[in-house]
């Protein structure tokens, strides 16, 4: 359709400037020539700049939506920062309080709320490194570029987290190839397996078992963490990954959660060209896959 407005208006410009010519005696058809000529020039430029402005229009709206967007998520986190926070700075502040009012006399009562103040200073540690660590991958600042043997990785992260396991007599179960190997940075992908493999030991169930598989295909190499534990609603599977979202509030604390784990090992998929995909059912335990593309 613009091709052929352009030619049309072309057209009537040359036909304009012919008349003008064999007019040029006559003041009234030379002006309506150049009235014509005008006229044609101004409608084949509209129609030339129309496509690109409208473009323009479009790619300017959509920034304006991702800078929304982009605030409404950065509220959101500085709020929910500020809530996680303040409960435990908050329990800290009134044991102390407790303590300096005399309590700190009673060595019974001294010694259990000195054990809580340890527990909420321990939390209060894990959420500022989460916090961290999460900055650092989004910034993606780490351009690694190093050879990881998956096996390897996923088998000094178990051999770490045995003790937690131990205690609930848990067995994890390594069925990655030994051959399978990724790019990226191996601290990255460390301690993405770290979240994953610890969070099936700490929502599995006592007795149970932990299965780490790697493998790939023609296009993809997928690494999957799976437990028999508590499993997942469907309704709660599509936020999983969400930061601070917790399916169990009350578990995820007993246990130590930040709820930043998934948010963390979600981001640093994309850092190697993958992404999470998580499959549950509750009761039926639950399955988290790192799936990168070749």
């Amino acid at each position: 359709m613009k091709t052929r407005w352009l030619i049309c208006a072309l057209l009537t410009a040359i036909i304009a400037s012919v008349a003008a010519v064999l007019f040029k005696e006559n003041a009234v058809l030379l002006a309506v020539g150049v009235f014509i000529v005008t006229c044609a020039g101004v409608l084949s430029l509209y129609f030339i700049l129309k496509g690109p402005i409208e473009n323009m229009r479009h790619q300017v709206m959509e920034v304006e939506e991702e800078n929304r967007q982009a605030e409404n998520i950065r509220s959101e986190f500085v709020a929910n920062v500020s809530h996680e926070l303040k409960t435990p700075l908050t329990s800290i502040s009134g044991f102390i309080e407790t303590l300096q009012a005399g309590a700190v006399n009673d060595p019974e009562t001294r010694d259990r709320f000195i054990e809580i103040i340890a527990i909420e200073t321990a939390r209060l540690k894990r959420l500022i490194d989460d916090i961290l660590v999460l900055s650092d991958i989004e910034s993606r600042m780490d351009t690694s570029d190093e050879n990881i043997n998956v096996f390897n990785i996923t088998d000094d992260v178990a051999e770490m987290l045995e003790p937690i396991a131990r205690r609930r007599n848990i067995t994890v179960i390594n069925e990655i190839d030994d051959t399978l190997e990724i790019k990226g940075s191996e601290d990255k992908f460390r301690q993405m397996m770290v979240n994953l493999i610890e969070n099936a030991i700490k929502y599995g169930k006592d007795g149970g078992h932990v299965w780490v598989r790697g493998y790939e295909t023609d296009d993809e190499k997928i690494i999957t963490i799976k437990d028999d534990g508590i499993g997942i609603e469907q309704k709660d599977l599509e936020r999983i990954a969400e930061r601070f979202y917790r399916v169990d509030k009350s578990r995820s604390t007993k246990v130590g959660g930040t709820g930043l784990g998934l948010s963390i090992v979600k981001h640093t998929a994309a850092l190697f060209n993958g992404e999470l995909k998580v499959s549950s059912k509750p009761d039926e335990g639950s399955e988290f896959s790192i799936v990168i593309k070749k």
